[in-house]
C-alpha cells in the first residue's frame, strides 16, 4: 500500500487591470511568477491567505473568486523547500485598491496580454496557467 504524500499548497492570484491585462511578477531566480504563495501554519481561510500573500508581495487589495487552474512544481534548489512537492491553485481575482509596490521577493512587475507574457522566461506550469487564463477571458 502506498503512503500518503505530504505536500505544500500554494495559491496564485490572476489579477486583471480592467484593460484585459494580467499582473505578472518577475522572480530574480525563477523568472515569470504570479502574486501569491504558500498557505502558512494556522491559516484556515484560504481566501484570506491569498489576500495576505498578494498584500505582502504587491500592496494590492483583491477579492478572491473561483479557482480555475492547478499545476504541480517542485521547490527551488536554493530554498528550504528544495525538491518538495507543491500543488498550486490559480484563482480569478478582482482588483479592489492600491498601487503595485513590490516586496523584495520580486524585481519587476508587468501588465501582460495574451501574447506579451510569452516574452518572459519561467517555469512551464506558469506559462500554461496563464495561457489557460487568457483562453477563458
Amino acid at each position: 500500500m502506498a503512503h500518503d504524500e505530504f505536500l505544500l499548497v500554494g495559491q496564485k492570484a490572476f489579477i486583471t487591470n480592467g484593460k484585459g491585462e494580467l499582473l505578472v511578477l518577475i522572480d530574480p531566480e525563477r523568472g515569470l511568477d504570479l502574486p501569491g504563495g504558500k498557505i502558512q501554519v494556522g491559516e484556515k481561510n484560504l481566501d484570506e491567505a491569498l489576500k495576505r500573500e498578494v498584500r505582502e508581495e504587491t500592496s494590492l487589495e483583491i477579492d478572491v473568486s473561483k479557482p480555475f487552474v492547478r499545476w504541480y512544481r517542485e521547490g527551488s534548489d536554493n530554498s528550504e523547500f528544495a525538491g518538495k512537492p507543491f500543488f498550486i491553485v490559480g484563482f480569478y481575482c478582482k482588483y479592489l485598491a492600491g498601487e503595485v509596490v513590490l516586496s523584495n521577493e520580486h524585481t519587476e512587475y508587468h501588465w501582460v496580454d495574451k501574447t506579451s507574457y510569452q516574452q518572459y522566461k519561467g517555469e512551464l506550469g506558469y506559462h500554461r496557467a496563464i495561457e489557460i487564463f487568457f483562453m477563458d477571458a
